[in-house]
Formats: structure tokens, sequence, C-alpha cells
């Protein structure tokens, strides 16, 4: 019993085995660095959609300043929700946001359909690559290569 004390004791937890609890005390950086590096991550809306997204909150606050009837405000917003999210939705995606199928393709085919992704606006790759979405037809065997 004295040898796997003695084991124990010189055993640190944490340290040796590199437990993902051990390091979450430590601060890296300051607190607004972290939130610099979240929002970074959230990668935030950017140009026209970006400026929409910032004037929106003090243009509500101005429409309720003013006594702005609140079916304008409604209007208002519901024109602002449209188009952010067709600029959103026009936005090409990242890669790892493809089905778990398409990784499993030829790595040829999968490459030329993930720089398809890319570079075509959402509407034509669905029109070309559809069929490779709906998993409830079967998928055609044909060459991706040659589409």
């Amino acid at each position: 019993m004295g040898f796997i004390s003695f084991l124990q004791d010189d055993f640190v937890y944490g340290i040796y085995d590199d437990h993902h609890t051990y390091h979450e005390g430590e601060q890296k950086g300051t607190f607004w660095g972290s939130i610099k590096e979240e929002m970074a991550e959230a990668e935030p809306p950017t140009g026209f959609q970006g400026l929409i997204s910032w004037l929106f909150p003090p243009a509500i606050a101005l429409g309720v300043y003013f006594n702005v009837p609140g079916e304008y405000l409604y209007i208002g917003a519901g024109i602002f929700t449209i188009i952010f999210c067709i600029i959103e939705m026009d936005k090409p995606d990242k890669p790892h946001h493809f089905e778990p199928h398409i990784y499993n393709m030829e790595r040829g085919a999968r490459d030329k359909l993930i720089n398809d992704y890319n570079t075509m606006s959402i509407w034509e790759f669905n029109e070309k690559y559809g069929d490779l979405w709906d998993t409830t037809i079967p998928i055609k065997k044909d060459d991706i290569m040659k589409r």
C-alpha cells in the first residue's frame, strides 16, 4: 500500500494527464479580447448588411421616440429581415457545412462540387446539383465531373 500511495502523491492530476479542466482557470488575454475573438469567430455581417444591422436599432429607437405608428415599425422590421436574410442566403457557405454523404464521394468529384458551391449562387448550384441534397430520391450514379 505504501508504494501505491507514493505513486499517487507523485502524480499531479491535470498536469500529467493534460485534463481539460486543469486549464479552465488560466486567463489568456483580457475580457474584451475574448469578446473580440468570439465576435471574429462568429463572422459578423460586413458591407451593406453590416450597415443596416448597425442602423436598425437606432432607427427603431428613433421611431419610438417620435411616436411613429407601430404598423410602420413592423413593416420596417419586416423589410429589414427580408433584406438581411436575402443577403445572408446569397453568401457562399463554408465547406464543413456539407452533408456527411458528400465527404464519401470520390476526391475529384467532391472537390469540384465544393468549388462549384463556393463560386456559384445557391440557386444555380441547386439547379445543377439539387439531386445530391435530396436523400429521399435515389442518387443517380452519373459522373459529377461531366456535369
